[in-house]
């Protein structure tokens, strides 16, 4: 089965011929297994006995069986008592990692034999590999890890029992290394009863053998000198800098033949700066190499403007400009930590921890008083994002994607035939007579779904007959739409004061019942937005923004009578209609651009043509002039503001 394995033979393929010739001859010589007989009773009545397991292997397979040894004073009797065997692993091993296998696969073995209560007796091993006796003499700890954790499994599951030498002519764990045909197994004394030297005296067993002086698989270990470490180390590993520091404030008291084994203060800042000093010359080799020839850094390094020295302890240091400063040395001279090396993270991620999960901003901050990790905020921030107590206490909350836009907004229709419309202000305006005190009035807004177009009415109180009354001016020049929304009324609970009259009149029971009437009286339909849902509004909301930002800041502190600021807004509204509805192309041969205006007159909107008066002084202009003078700062402003934002295609 292996060998078809090994051959990457599929299902229904036919075999190789001398596959199929073995498979065929090996089919013929298992039916003589069902003339084996073993006995069902092994031990002799009122006996001694004891079990020898015994293990060998090949580059094709290894196994291991076990024998039971009764014996009494008149003759000795050895019975086999089990076996188990397997195929060597298609990865190639030597035949010394095989042999441990064998002993391996005959510990396990016997770990089954031993739960039977029945065979609480002496155990003894053998092997004829006496590299593989060699090592389990030793400690696991000396070998590579393949042959450490073996030695270790087989060292605790056979404790307490004798391992010994065994001659391969002698040894029945070598036919299941070969592979036998069933019919040599049943004519096998050696297989059957063990080898013959176990049903004899004890002194005729095989001596023991010496012990191999050289060994393979020995871990190989180099001790590194404090003063030349020029090796390139990688600390994959390193996940804490504290540990880091013990361990080589160790190796420094070792360098330094301290015998102490008490770790100081000194000796954990000797021990962090041995570990930096080996760090920095693996990965700033060549400012090294330059800075210990007396020499500047090369210009294309990312330490130039550092203006790095070495100190005398061989650390690569910043310059900088603080020399001067009352700062400690660390502070003004800190090391420099190579970019996106473990160690700069672990170092991180210690002052971290430190000062209570600090932000980037003063964490880094800290770490400059002692260490100054190349990349600064960035390498800082990349080590904060792995910081689990800081992502679980600010959790990415779960964003809801944006809805499809509602049919009548994407499909085309006259403008104005599904409007949205909603309230705008308060604004004020100067009654007739010089004592009056200005009076509120608010802008009705009207946006059609399809075009964006927008029509503005001034209303000058928040009553049924003066909504209804701009309701039919819009009527009368637009034409009657299909469907107009606006918002509900629960949509402006807790809003501010201005928006107080707005809300009564919504909740109140006669305007609902008024509107209506009229709806239904003229053939439209009147929808309300759902309660407390104020974003399916968006659409009259971004209306509302975009002129009552402009107004409030075209007005400022000036006061227009009704009819002037009526004017002013009509203007404003042919500007807000004159807007573009897609980027505006840098190529001058395109066409204009669309806007609104051209859905309502087929071009934009154009208003009067005035003399250009925002260069006079305001106080010099009449009425006219000054209402003139708004809407030109208007258009002023929203060009130079919202047009460059399109400059950019999304």
């Amino acid at each position: 089965m292996q060998r078809m394995w090994r051959d990457k033979l599929h299902w229904d393929e036919s075999l190789p011929q001398p596959l199929e010739s073995a498979w065929t001859e090996f089919c013929k010589d298992f039916a003589t297994v069902g003339n084996a007989t073993f006995p069902r009773y092994i031990l002799q009545p009122k006996a001694r006995f004891e079990l020898h397991a015994f293990c060998d292997a090949s580059l094709q397979a290894y196994g291991a069986c076990i024998y039971a040894r009764s014996f009494r004073d008149t003759a000795d009797e050895v019975h086999l008592l089990c076996s188990k065997a397997r195929v060597a692993p298609l990865k190639t091993l030597t035949v010394p990692k095989l042999e441990l296998c064998a002993a391996f696969l005959l510990a396990n073995l016997l770990r089954e034999i031993r739960k039977i209560d029945t065979f609480d007796c002496p155990i003894h091993c053998w092997s004829d590999s006496t590299v593989v006796l060699s090592w389990l003499r030793e400690e696991p700890s000396k070998f590579n890890v393949f042959v450490s954790n073996k030695i270790s499994a087989i060292q605790q599951l056979t404790r307490g029992m004798d391992w010994r030498y065994v001659p391969t002519e002698m040894n029945p764990a070598d036919i299941l290394s070969k592979g036998a045909a069933p019919q040599e197994l049943l004519q096998s004394r050696l297989w059957m009863n063990g080898p013959s030297f176990l049903q004899g005296e004890r002194s005729n067993w095989p001596e023991r053998c010496s012990p191999e002086l050289s060994l393979p698989e020995i871990r190989h270990r180099v001790l590194l000198s404090s003063e030349r470490v020029d090796i390139s180390l990688s600390f994959k590993h390193i996940n804490s800098f504290g540990v880091m520091m013990r361990i080589f404030g160790y190796v420094h008291k070792f360098v330094s033949k301290k015998r102490s084994l008490d770790l100081s203060s000194e000796d954990l800042r000797k021990g962090s700066h041995l570990l930096c000093r080996i760090v920095q010359r693996a990965h700033l080799h060549p400012e090294y190499r330059a800075l210990r020839k007396g020499n500047c850094v090369e210009s294309s390094s990312s330490i130039i403007s550092l203006s790095p020295f070495i100190d005398d302890v061989g650390l690569i240091r910043v310059g900088g400009r603080l020399r001067h400063s009352t700062l400690g040395f660390d502070a003004r001279h800190p090391i420099i930590l190579p970019r996106d090396h473990p160690l700069t993270f672990a170092i991180i991620m210690h002052f971290h921890r430190k000062h209570h999960h600090a932000g980037p901003q003063s964490l880094l901050g800290s770490i400059r008083l002692q260490f100054w990790p190349i990349g600064g905020m960035k390498t800082v921030a990349r080590a904060l994002r792995k910081c689990i107590i800081c992502c679980r206490s600010r959790p990415r909350l779960v964003e809801h994607i944006m809805a499809d836009l509602p049919k009548d907004r994407v499909q085309d229709s006259p403008a104005f035939s599904v409007t949205g419309i909603d309230y705008c202000g308060p604004f004020y305006y100067k009654p007739d007579g010089r004592t009056r005190t200005p009076t509120k009035c608010y802008i009705s807004v009207f946006i059609c779904f399809a075009t964006k177009a927008v029509w503005l009415e001034l209303v000058k109180d928040l009553t049924t007959a003066g909504f209804l009354s701009a309701l039919k001016r819009f009527v009368a020049t637009r034409g009657i739409p299909r469907c107009i929304w606006s918002d509900n009324a629960t949509n402006f609970v807790g809003a501010r004061n201005e928006l107080e009259d707005l809300r009564r009149l919504f909740m109140s029971e006669k305007h609902r019942d008024a509107v209506h009437n009229h709806c239904i009286n003229n053939g439209f339909n009147w929808k309300f937005i759902p309660p407390r849902s104020p974003h399916f509004g968006g659409l009259w909301e971004a209306a509302v923004k975009m002129a009552k930002q402009h107004l409030y800041r075209s007005l400022g502190s000036s006061l227009f009578g009704f009819d002037e600021l009526r004017t002013l807004v009509c203007q404003i509204q042919a500007v807000i209609n004159s807007r573009p509805l897609v980027a505006i192309s840098e190529n001058p041969e395109d066409l204009g651009v669309l806007t609104p205006g051209h859905f309502l007159i087929g071009r934009p909107l154009m208003e009067f043509p005035e003399p250009d008066v925002t260069n006079l002084n305001f106080n010099r202009l009449d009425c006219w002039q000054r209402v003139a003078c708004a809407q030109q700062i208007f258009w002023k402003r929203w060009s130079e503001e919202y047009l460059t934002l399109l400059q950019q295609r999304a």
